[in-house]
């Protein structure tokens, strides 16, 4: 406890007494092939406002900017800034415990909240991270240690790290703060004391840990653009989850930054120059398509002796190699109507039993699908077997998640007390017949006809992503009609028939752009009008999925705030 308190006390210390600034010059601050018509977007229900679609005749004839804010780094970003600034992987912060994501993304900021017991990781990496310095401090000093308090080597080590550490030239109070607390652990210590305490000074400092969106006027009320420095972390941490290189610095420290064509020519450079882009991207994808705990919840293998944990990996992978395929890859052609109907994937010898397709080796490989089964992201084994239980398959969840995160379509929550009525409803009927059968309450079947025959059609898939055509021994009837939340309904033979169909509407597109959107900003809820703009310029894009992340950081809401 007495060294939790000293570690918090050591962060708030450098943290500019409770504003962050931006550096030189910088003020503080005491706050903290598809469809062919459509414009809108519908709301999603990952935090954005779930069935409120805008309206095209209500024009956005103002850009409405969100407000100011300070944004904790999350998880990935944090160990992505430790490797960068420090070339250091520590085991500990490996640790930290799961962000929420009761609504929207890992990533939004008014969720990524610093308690005592993050503090206290935080403290236990920081001691790691200065540990393995003072290890190997040849690789960060131009002295030797016991020296490091002579001449320039201090400040040389302070400036280069710093500003790594901190995405910005450090200014000269905090180079004096810091010279300040390695002179008196030194002192009162020993060199190598002295040089941990100063590490130590860095990683818990607010400069570290949050990111700052105050822009350069903190009028109250006032719209503010950001500095260049703050625009350059807020690109490279879409992009990358990781913290500006040393191009973006220099431009942001030139103020050349705020250019539009600087902007985008670094935007794109970021996107196609960094297997770090592929990584953020998929992230994003993981978390859209609520797969990230498909490692670590087993299937019973008893019942399903394909589906091993190597298997659960290798699936993962699969996901990843596709996404890559169609966005980075030179032949890929960038578009979302591509990640929702490809009939390939990348398989090997193990994955390959649950397609029931043949495969040598265990290099994934790009494979070719039965097309009557497989298309896209949503018949992926992966995709498949984290939307079911460890036994059976998830109607209402396969279905639900459809709705809501493809298709953006408010779903009102379930009541609390929900069974099945056992009276009525046996274990011998299919899936299909116990919702059908419990759908008939009138109290429900409003909600489940929403979702349900989106589930139905994917009975075809078993909990491990394994095509059948029977379940408890009848034939799967993966048919229905499926009710827009736009308007209108699609008539589906299958699930492969549906997904076909989606493709060639506007619902699923217009879902997608919000979703990213809500992602790259970090946001809870999405303006209309900003959700509508941005879904109009994916649109002209054709879908492309580059072009989507260009037009979101080129906008003006990303780079101004209001305060």
């Amino acid at each position: 406890m007495i060294r939790f308190t000293a570690a918090l006390g050591l962060s708030l210390a450098l943290a500019c007494t409770g504003s962050i600034k931006d550096g030189p010059g910088g003020k503080p601050s005491s706050s903290s092939g598809g469809p062919t018509d459509g414009t809108g977007g519908n709301g999603s229900t990952m935090g954005t406002n779930p069935g409120t679609k805008p309206n095209p005749a209500n024009a956005c004839k103002e850009v409405v900017p969100g407000p100011t804010r300070l944004w904790r780094l999350t998880h990935a970003q944090l160990r992505n800034t430790v490797q960068d600034a420090f070339g250091i992987k520590v085991p500990v912060l490996d640790t930290l415990p799961d962000e929420s994501r009761l609504d929207g993304y890992a990533n939004a900021a008014e969720r990524l909240t610093l308690s005592p017991v993050l503090m206290a990781y935080y403290d236990s990496g920081a001691d790691a991270v200065a540990a393995e310095v003072v290890k190997r401090s040849g690789d960060f000093i131009k002295c030797p240690l016991a020296m490091l308090g002579e001449g320039t080597c201090l400040a040389d080590f302070l400036k280069s790290v710093g500003q790594k550490a901190w995405r910005r030239p450090l200014t000269a109070a905090e180079l004096g703060k810091l010279d300040k607390l390695y002179r008196g652990a030194a002192a009162a210590l020993t060199p190598d004391e002295g040089l941990k305490t100063v590490v130590k000074g860095l990683m818990l400092s607010a400069n570290f840990l949050f990111r700052t969106e105050l822009g350069t006027d903190q009028t109250p009320g006032a719209t503010t653009k950001l500095t260049d420095l703050e625009l350059a972390s807020a690109l490279s941490y879409t992009f990358w989850d990781s913290p500006p290189d040393a191009t973006l610095i220099d431009l942001a420290v030139a103020n050349k930054l705020h250019d539009p064509v600087t902007l985008r020519q670094q935007a794109q450079r970021l996107w196609s120059s960094s297997p770090k882009a592929r990584t953020s991207l998929y992230s994003f994808l993981q978390q859209w398509l609520e797969t990230d705990r498909l490692t670590s919840e087993p299937k019973d293998t008893m019942v399903y002796p394909a589906f091993t944990a190597q298997v659960a990996k290798d699936l993962e992978q699969e996901t990843r190699l596709f996404l890559e395929e169609v966005v980075f890859e030179p032949g890929g052609d960038r578009s979302l109507n591509t990640l929702l109907t490809a009939p390939w994937g990348y398989l090997n010898a193990s994955t390959a039993k649950l397609y029931g397709a043949t495969a040598t080796g265990t290099a994934l490989t790009k494979t070719n699908l039965d097309q009557t089964q497989r298309r896209g992201l949503f018949t992926q084994a992966g995709f498949l077997a984290a939307h079911a239980d460890q036994l059976e398959t998830s109607v209402v969840g396969r279905g639900r998640y459809l709705r809501e995160a493809v298709l953006c379509g408010p779903v009102p929550p379930p009541p609390g007390d929900f069974k099945f009525n056992e009276k009525v409803i046996t274990d011998d009927m299919t899936a299909r017949e116990k919702f059908m059968e419990h759908a008939k309450n009138p109290a429900c079947s409003s909600c489940h006809a929403l979702f349900d025959v989106i589930g139905f059609a994917l009975e075809n898939y078993d909990a491990a992503g394994q095509w059948r055509a029977k379940d408890k021994n009848k034939m799967i009837d993966p048919s229905g009609t499926l009710p827009l939340p736009s308007g209108g309904e699609l008539e589906f033979d299958n699930f492969v028939d549906m997904i076909g169909q989606i493709a060639k509407g506007q619902d699923a597109y217009d879902c997608f752009a919000g979703q990213y959107l809500q992602y790259a900003t970090g946001k809870v809820k999405v303006d209309d009008c900003e959700r509508a703009e941005i879904a109009r310029a994916f649109k002209d894009s054709g879908y492309k999925i580059d072009e989507l992340a260009l037009a979101i950081v080129t906008s003006p809401r990303f780079v101004t705030r209001k305060n």
